[in-house]
């Protein structure tokens, strides 16, 4: 039986019961987090470390008119690119801005729960395009809003806001071609641009390969005329979000992680030998969480958001799908994105042909997962017991590897059942699938009995996604006193600054390795942060001192002069039990090795802080924190006597190169003729060693010549110096082509330096200097989105006046089964006519 169901008459859809089923089972989910730790939801790696500083950052931001330059993101960085990965262009995050800003964080699993609402209704709207029955398609909702992917990625908070939104593309999509629905389409293109640049370059891949599998198909009514009104769109949305894509692109330039391409035989094979088991295991398991992959264990992968589970069904309704419909588009489009995943240049498109491997757009297979399997249940010709018995097979397979031995250390002996890391989790998740896939087959009988209740499914369904968050965020998540000791540490923290700093008394702090963004939510700049979108300067100064910065800055002790050259006043060590100042000092010997030197870069728990860092003098604490500060403190902006050439630097090691950046600017050929009135070569071989005692005298020589105010805002600064002679004065604040700079009123050259930093001349006398910033290429950005929302508008005005003349049909469903639903109602209807009239006649 194959219908089609036009666009009137759809009443009492079950939207609202999809958000609410979506909404309070990830909110009840966190709710026990919740009344452990005060109110907030505490989880662990990522998601504290980035997400919650983030938000308390951004909201400052906002709230203070600051979306121009960004002070407290590491050396500083531009606010709306730095965080379009993130959250700026997020309409959930914009949502936390209308709350109060003590709720702000408090209001984050909520956030995370209206997220998760939001993606069970969108995908609830997607699946009722292909499924009858519409309990069938709240479930399959269900299992798209809380499946592997979805469950592993709550470390990654932001995600959540793409797996929402995603579903309204295809929609749109089918919209347009199926209702002649104009400006829709490209409407959700704008928004998922916004939303995540990252994300929207693999759906632009995702979309294309669905429009291929789906152009042949007798409900999806295509032409050219239509593919070009659809690419028209595609493009017109893009525009329209070139306010946040084209600053952000022009920024992401620079940065490595996205230039990184595969060659040779990586392109075809993945190098990790665990990688495919692995993504097989995802699919008939519940996802492990990030950082402790666990049966196949591996270094390669365990940032990959490698997730694809269906709670309670796992992949039952979708092989039972494609073994019914081997010819139909969702099982072809789904053995394509299958080989995608398994080689690694196909995989690579979803990331702008990065080379790092991901799995992150495994979201939008997985929605039409979903919608198979909520096809399945509903579908009165599937059993659903074909993919019942292969589910079987595979976890029995997974649970006999989980009994193998690991491979022993050396002179101990194998033993079984040691191949999981942590064996205990790994036969929780086993019997989790096992009592899974036993409710899967009791459904399945009963549905081929004709006994089925699918508002009862639904609710399984909600209970059995409560068990798989439950499964993953349990074992990963930290314990209630860790969870409090973060609260009582970075969120409550900001009680604790030793010395806050305001728009006239700007200085940076370090900080112990553990606490990367702690001062973030504090609102001290800091030169430790993790953050991996930042000005691409800071990464190209990074690499040329020798110092790793992939996704966070943290520049070990023995990199002490840094600490110098970027105005650090403080240093933040955090309090450890046995590890205090006065503890280290009874147990360490006064004259430290290097080897001692060597085990403090490694662990700064160990570290004697003023033996590693020169004049750091420890004068306080706090309940949490040890203070020390750094007495040849270099306040920010000062002035250099002696350069030398970018080639000189060059010669030297990289640990060198750092140490003469405090005496002497790095300046190209170029600069250094441009400015040789000014500013004389140095000769650093006249200090080859570079000491302890040499960094000091520097130190001792720019804060004489340093500023004598440094006021700063979102927009730029001001700054004021008196010289003895025209000299460049330097600003460790990372270089951008946003920067512009006026000296006395008059306009300066902004000069890159010192390998990703600015220096300005300044004449003799009193000088009061001011650099201006703009986010580079966002006024562009904006006119040009400003152009292609009118032409959309003019577009949408055109066709609406066509439709009007014309009379045609929409058509929005395609129901090629017979519905088990349906079926059932009108046999309990004839059922009842039957008893009314029996009745009738007895009486």
């Amino acid at each position: 039986m194959k219908r089609s169901v036009a666009a009137k008459g759809c009443t009492k859809e079950k939207y609202l019961l999809a958000f609410l089923l979506g909404f309070g089972t990830m909110l009840f989910t966190v709710l026990p987090m919740m009344l452990t730790e005060r109110g907030y939801f505490i989880y662990y790696g990522d998601y504290n470390a980035q997400q919650i500083p983030f938000y308390s950052l951004a909201n400052d931001a906002v709230r203070s008119g600051g979306l121009g330059w960004n002070w407290f993101t590491d050396l500083g960085s531009d606010f709306l690119t730095s965080y379009s990965f993130y959250l700026s262009g997020s309409p959930f995050f914009w949502l936390t801005v209308l709350l109060p800003r003590g709720l702000v964080l408090y209001a984050m699993p909520v956030i995370l729960a209206l997220k998760h609402g939001i993606a069970t209704l969108t995908a609830y709207a997607y699946i009722r395009r292909f499924v009858r029955g519409k309990n069938a398609a709240v479930t399959g909702a269900l299992l798209y809003a809380f499946s592997g992917f979805q469950v592993y990625n709550l470390f990654f908070n932001h995600f959540q806001d793409v797996t929402a939104l995603f579903p309204l593309m295809l929609i749109a999509m089918e919209e347009n071609i199926n209702c002649r629905r104009r400006g829709v389409f490209a409407l959700t293109v704008a928004l998922c641009a916004c939303v995540n640049y990252y994300f929207f370059a693999g759906q632009a891949v995702f979309l294309i390969l669905y429009y291929l599998f789906r152009m042949r198909c007798r409900d999806f009514h295509t032409s050219w005329k239509k593919f070009f009104g659809l690419v028209f769109e595609a493009v017109i949305g893009s525009l329209m979000a070139a306010f946040i894509l084209l600053p952000s692109a022009m920024a992401l330039m620079g940065n490595y992680r996205i230039s990184e391409r595969l060659y040779g035989a990586d392109m075809t094979a993945y190098t990790d030998k665990t990688l495919l088991p692995r993504l097989v295991q995802t699919l008939f398991m519940p996802a492990d969480p990030p950082a402790y992959p666990n049966l196949f264990s591996s270094e390669y992968e365990k940032w990959a958001s490698i997730g694809a589970y269906l709670p309670l069904f796992s992949m039952a309704g979708v092989i039972s799908f494609v073994h019914l419909r081997r010819k139909h588009w969702a099982s072809k489009l789904l053995f394509c994105c299958g080989v995608f995943a398994v080689i690694p240049i196909l995989n690579s498109l979803f990331q702008a042909v990065n080379s790092y491997y991901y799995a992150r757009w495994f979201y939008m297979p997985i929605l039409i997962m979903a919608m198979m399997t909520a096809h399945s249940l509903d579908d009165e010709d599937n059993s659903g017991f074909t993919g019942l018995k292969v589910c079987t097979a595979m976890t029995a397979a997974f649970a006999v590897i989980g009994c193998f031995p690991a491979k022993p250390k050396d002179g101990e002996k194998a033993k079984l059942f040691t191949m999981p890391e942590d064996v205990l989790y790994f036969w929780i998740t086993v019997g989790v699938t096992v009592l899974f896939l036993v409710c899967a087959l009791l459904i399945f009988r009963r549905k081929k009995k004709g006994r089925l209740s699918t508002i009862f499914v639904v609710f399984v369904t909600a209970v059995s996604s409560i068990i798989c968050v439950f499964t993953t965020t349990l074992y990963a998540a930290n314990s209630v006193s860790s969870a409090r000791d973060y609260i009582d540490t970075a969120i409550d923290g900001e009680d604790e600054v030793w010395e806050p700093v305001s728009d006239n008394n700007f200085f940076r702090i370090d900080i112990s390795a553990d606490c990367d963004n702690y001062p973030m939510i504090w609102g001290l700049p800091t030169m430790r942060a993790f953050q991996s979108v930042v000005n691409t300067s800071i990464m190209d100064f990074y690499s040329y001192v020798g110092v790793p910065r992939d996704v966070a800055s943290r520049a070990k002790l023995s990199h002490y002069t840094l600490r110098g050259l970027f105005s650090v006043k403080y240093y933040y060590k955090e309090k450890k039990e046995g590890f205090s100042y006065e503890e280290l000092l009874r147990s360490i010997p006064e004259s430290s090795s290097s080897s001692s030197s060597n085990s403090a870069d490694e662990n700064t728990d160990i570290a004697i802080i003023p033996d590693e860092l020169p004049d750091f003098r420890y004068v306080g604490e706090t309940e949490h924190f040890e203070i020390y500060e750094n007495e040849l403190y270099v306040p920010m902006g000062f002035a250099y006597n002696t350069y030398i050439t970018k080639k000189a630097a060059d010669d030297k090691g990289k640990l060198q190169r750092e140490k003469v950046m405090m005496k002497s600017l790095i300046l190209t050929d170029e600069q250094a003729e441009k400015y040789s009135d000014i500013i004389r070569e140095y000769d650093p071989e006249r200090d080859t060693s570079m000491s302890r005692e040499s960094y000091r005298m520097f130190c001792r020589e720019k804060i004489a010549c340093s500023a004598k105010s440094f006021v700063y805002d979102s927009h730029g600064f001001t700054s004021e110096i008196d010289l003895d002679a025209p000299k460049l004065v330097f600003f460790s604040v990372p270089y951008s082509s946003g920067w512009t700079a006026e000296v006395n009123g008059s306009p300066a050259d902004v000069e890159k330096v010192n390998e990703g930093f600015m220096a300005v001349r300044a004449e003799k006398g009193s000088n009061t200097i001011v650099f201006r910033y703009r986010t580079p290429y966002l006024r562009e950005g904006v006119i040009i989105s400003c152009i292609s929302t009118a032409v959309l508008a003019v577009y949408v005005l055109i066709f609406r006046r066509k439709r009007s003349k014309g009379d045609y049909a929409d058509h929005r469903h395609f129901y090629d089964y017979s519905s088990c639903e349906k079926i059932k109602a009108a046999q309990e209807y004839c059922d009842s006519l039957f008893n009314t009239k029996a009745a009738k006649e007895e009486k």
